[in-house]
């Protein structure tokens, strides 16, 4: 758990180093700073200078004079220009946003919202709401969970102005775990779910997307327990067939089709997900999507992760090779332009189909992926992760299909795995059991002797077939 303190504890404890320690004020303030740092106390949403200083003025007034025409009636412009002064401050930090919120603008931009009918001013407000909670999402209570809720199933309301409350929802389901529950409780996936049709405008969709990603995410430090996995089932139960219809008719829409495959990749949190998108078509989708997007680095990345995420289905496993995808994944990850991370993604997929699996293996095999992992492993030596993942495929591929380790070491998988022993100090055991299973001769240090202690061994059980 992250320690954290509220402005005022910190703003006490800079004015008693000023009057104990006869401090001038920015020296109280540095001195606070590495007292509370000390102590491990977060202090990313504190603000660390004087709210008199000159660059917080205009937020301040701003909220005055918002507080001041929210209940006007002929006072549009002026809002609108106020509005924008306030979207422009909150962007430049977090501790400007912090200082914003500080004055209770936020209840300000709601009682503006609902009390000015017209759409310029509605849009404005809303932006206004995405820049002040971005990063700070602690602002939203019980009124804002009813104003997303009653706003966002309004048939009546323009479609820009409900995708902007899709994009504050977001931000307010991002690090906070109890906005994520409270938002989930009032029955948001109902109305989600209506936005995920194909007569939906595009942005409109992908704001959804957005939004059933942000339910699923475990990101709240603060929390120890979250319920990122029932939010996850019950979504997936209720959405797969709508994102498979979706990616199928919109398969050429480059940042669409990416927020699909996202969607999906973070969704695949039980076994019977990969097949329900199996029995979806969506192998023949995604190999679909992949070959109209073979240049693309981005959806190729995505499209690993996500037939990773299939693969952990035994049957989708098999589905997937006889589905022609060997050849398709090799033609994918042979680009000499592959950034570190679309690789890993890439050797992470080839383990996860190799794993315990020896017919895979064969086809992969016969398809010539062993030259390609090498020479990846080879391009990116000074990758961690590179290194690691493409241990494990080794070892996948090798560990039940023996006859494959003479042609691996010819390629001179030794030599590279060797080499990266000497760099990588930390995935010694991943790349010391590769070699073993390749039948190099390596000492293995024994992790665990029956003795009692803890076992430290780094490998992932569900990467790598042992």
């Amino acid at each position: 758990m992250v320690l954290q303190i509220t402005q005022d504890t910190f703003n006490n404890a800079v004015k008693e180093n000023i009057e104990l320690l006869g401090l001038t004020e920015e020296e109280a303030v540095e001195e606070t700073v590495k007292q509370f740092e000390a102590q491990g106390v977060d202090l990313s949403k504190i603000i660390k200078e004087s709210m008199s200083k000159e660059e917080f003025n205009e937020i301040i007034e701003c909220a005055k004079t918002l507080e001041q025409l929210q209940k006007s009636k002929n006072a549009a412009e002026q809002i609108n220009n106020n509005l924008n002064t306030l979207k422009l401050e909150c962007e430049k930090g977090l501790q400007h946003k912090v200082a914003a919120g500080k004055t209770g603008v936020y209840n300000v931009l709601l009682n503006i919202y609902e009390n000015y009918p017209e759409k310029n001013v509605k849009a404005n407000t809303l932006k206004a709401l995405i820049a002040l909670m971005t990063k700070q999402p602690d602002l939203l209570d019980s009124r804002g969970v009813e104003f997303i809720m009653t706003n966002i199933k309004d048939d009546n309301q323009d479609f820009e102005i409900r995708r902007l409350i899709l994009k504050w929802t977001k931000e307010c389901c991002v690090m906070h775990e109890m906005n994520r529950q409270h938002i989930y409780d009032a029955h948001i996936l109902d109305n989600l779910k209506e936005f995920l049709k194909e007569h939906i405008p595009m942005e409109v969709i992908r704001e959804a997307l957005s939004v059933c990603r942000a339910l699923v995410l475990d990101d709240d430090v603060r929390v120890e327990f979250g319920r990122a996995h029932e939010h996850a089932r019950v979504i997936a139960s209720e959405t797969l067939c709508l994102l498979m219809s979706l990616l199928n008719k919109f398969r050429g829409e480059e940042q669409l089709n990416n927020d699909i495959l996202l969607t999906l990749t973070s969704l695949m949190v039980r076994t019977e997900f990969c097949k329900k998108v199996e029995d979806a078509g969506g192998l023949d989708i995604i190999k679909s999507v992949m070959t109209t997007f073979a240049q693309n680095e981005k959806i190729i990345r995505q499209c690993f992760k996500l037939i990773k995420s299939l693969a952990g289905n035994d049957e989708c496993k098999i589905h997937i090779i006889q589905k022609g995808y060997a050849v398709v994944i090799l033609q994918s990850l042979s680009s000499t332009t592959l950034s570190p991370t679309t690789v890993t993604a890439g050797l992470s997929c080839v383990a996860a189909l190799t794993l315990r699996s020896p017919e895979n293996s064969k086809v992969l095999f016969d398809n010539g992926i062993p030259e390609v992992i090498l020479a990846l492993m080879k391009q990116h030596g000074d990758q961690k992760q590179v290194q690691k993942t493409g241990s494990w495929a080794i070892r996948n591929m090798v560990s039940r299909s023996k006859y494959q380790c003479k042609t691996f070491l010819e390629l001179g998988a030794e030599d590279i795995i060797r080499g990266s022993l000497k760099r990588f100090k930390d995935i010694e055991y991943d790349l010391k059991a590769a070699l073993r299973d390749l039948g190099c001769d390596v000492k293995l240090k024994e992790e665990w002797t029956g003795k009692g202690g803890v076992l430290t061994t780094g490998f992932n059980k569900l990467e790598i077939d042992d």
